[in-house]
C-alpha cells in the first residue's frame, strides 16, 4: 500500500510545475514528520548522547570528481578552480565560529606532483576500473587516468592541492581528514576488489608524508561496495548506513567492525524552484530534531557550491549551530568524534 501511494505520488509530483514541487516538497516534510528518526535502543546507546550533535563532512575533490559527471565533464576544472576560490573562505569561517568538520579527501591532491610511466600511463601501477554508466556518472572508453595531466600544482591546480590540504590541518577549529579514495573511483559493481585495494593503498600512501592515517572513509558518489576490503585497512568509520531513510540517528557497528554513519541531508537545493530562505529554514530542523532527541545529523557538501549557497545557506547555519552550541542545546563533532562519542555512550550505558 505505501508502495503504491510513493508511485502515485512521484507520478503526481513529476507534472507539477517547479514552484508546485517545492510547495508540494515541504507540504509532505511537515506531515510525514520529518526529519526521520532512527533510534534503537538495543544497538544505539538508549538514552542517545548527552546533547544532540550536529557534524559536518566535506567532499573535496578538484576536477577528479567532475571529470566523468554526465553533464558537467567538459567543466571540471572550470569546477575545480572555483572549489579552490572557496576553500579558504569555508576555512575562515569554520575557524570563527569553533566548527571542526571532517574533509573526505581524494588522495591525488596530496601530491605536489606526478609523472607518466614508462608506457605513457598515468599512475601505471594503479589497478584500472572496468567502463561502467550510471545515473550520475559516464565512463564508457580510455582508461581512467587518461586525464590526469601529470604535472605539478603550480601547472595544473585543479589536480593537485597539497596547498588547500596544508591550511586545512593547520586551521585552528580542528579538522579531520578523511579518505575519499585516491582518483575517486566508484566503489561499487564496476570495482573489483583489487581496484579497490589499489585505490585505497594509494590514497593512504599520499597522505604519510602529512603525517596523515584516516580512520573515516567516504564513498565517492555515494557508491558503495568493497567494504571487506575497506574494513582490512583499519577505518573505523564509513559513511554509508543500513536505513537510507534514516535522517536524525547514531552511528551502527557494523558485523565487519566498522561504524555506518548516516548522511542526513546535502546543503545544496533539491532542484529548482526553492529560495534559500525556505531551505535554510529545513535545514535548520534538522539540527533542531537532533538537538531535541539527543541523536545526530549529518550535513554534507562540495565546496563546488555556488557561492550565494555557501554565503547564504551554509554560513548562517553554521553560525546557528555555533549559537545552540553555545547555549548547551548541542554539540558540534567530526565524523571521527560522532563515532568515538557514540562507542563512550554505549560502553558507559553497559552495551559494550
Amino acid at each position: 500500500m505505501i508502495g503504491l501511494l510513493k508511485e502515485s505520488y512521484e507520478k503526481l509530483y513529476s507534472l507539477l510545475p517547479q514552484r508546485a514541487k517545492v510547495m508540494a516538497s515541504e507540504l509532505v516534510f511537515k506531515l510525514s514528520g520529518k526529519p526521520y528518526v532512527y533510534h534503537d535502543k538495543i544497538l544505539h546507546p538508549p538514552n542517545g548522547l548527552g546533547r544532540g550533535v550536529v557534524s559536518f563532512s566535506i567532499d573535496f575533490e578538484l576536477a577528479w570528481a567532475w571529470q566523468y559527471a554526465r553533464n558537467q565533464s567538459k567543466d571540471c576544472e572550470k569546477i575545480a578552480l572555483h572549489e579552490r576560490e572557496q576553500v579558504p573562505r569555508l576555512l575562515a569561517k569554520f575557524d570563527e565560529y569553533g566548527i571542526g568538520a571532517t574533509w573526505a579527501t581524494v588522495g591525488h591532491l596530496f601530491l605536489e606532483k606526478c609523472e607518466r610511466g614508462w608506457d605513457g600511463l598515468a599512475h601505471s601501477d594503479m589497478r584500472r576500473l572496468q567502463h561502467f554508466e550510471n545515473e550520475y556518472w559516464k565512463f564508457s572508453s580510455g582508461d581512467w587516468f587518461q586525464h590526469d595531466p601529470c604535472s605539478s600544482v603550480d601547472r595544473d591546480p585543479a589536480w593537485y592541492a597539497p596547498d588547500l590540504i596544508e591550511q586545512i590541518l593547520a586551521s585552528k577549529a580542528g579538522h579531520e581528514i578523511g579518505c575519499h579514495s585516491f582518483s575517486h573511483s566508484a566503489f561499487g559493481v564496476p570495482c573489483s576488489s583489487d581496484v579497490a585495494a589499489s585505490e585505497i593503498d594509494a590514497c593512504l600512501e599520499a597522505m604519510k608524508p602529512f603525517g596523515l592515517r584516516p580512520t573515516t572513509w567516504v564513498f565517492p558518489g555515494n557508491i558503495e561496495g568493497n567494504f571487506d576490503t575497506l574494513a582490512t585497512r583499519g577505518f573505523k568509520g564509513v559513511r554509508a548506513f543500513p536505513h537510507s531513510w534514516a535522517e536524525v540517528s547514531l552511528p551502527l557497528k557494523r558485523n565487519d567492525d566498522m561504524w555506518g554513519i548516516h548522511a542526513s541531508t546535502p546543503i545544496d537545493l533539491d532542484g529548482g524552484g526553492w529560495n534559500l530562505e525556505e531551505r535554510l529554514a529545513r535545514l535548520k530542523k534538522y539540527v533542531d530534531r537532533a538537538s531535541a532527541t539527543n541523536l545526530s545529523t549529518h550535513i554534507w557538501f562540495h565546496p563546488s557550491l555556488p557561492r550565494r549557497q555557501i554565503d547564504s545557506l551554509l554560513f548562517p547555519l553554521l553560525r546557528y549551530c555555533a549559537e545552540l552550541r553555545e547555549k548547551g542545546a548541542i554539540d558540534i563533532l567530526t565524523l571521527d568524534g560522532l563515532v568515538d562519542a557514540t562507542e563512550d555512550a554505549l560502553i558507559r550505558e553497559g552495551k559494550v
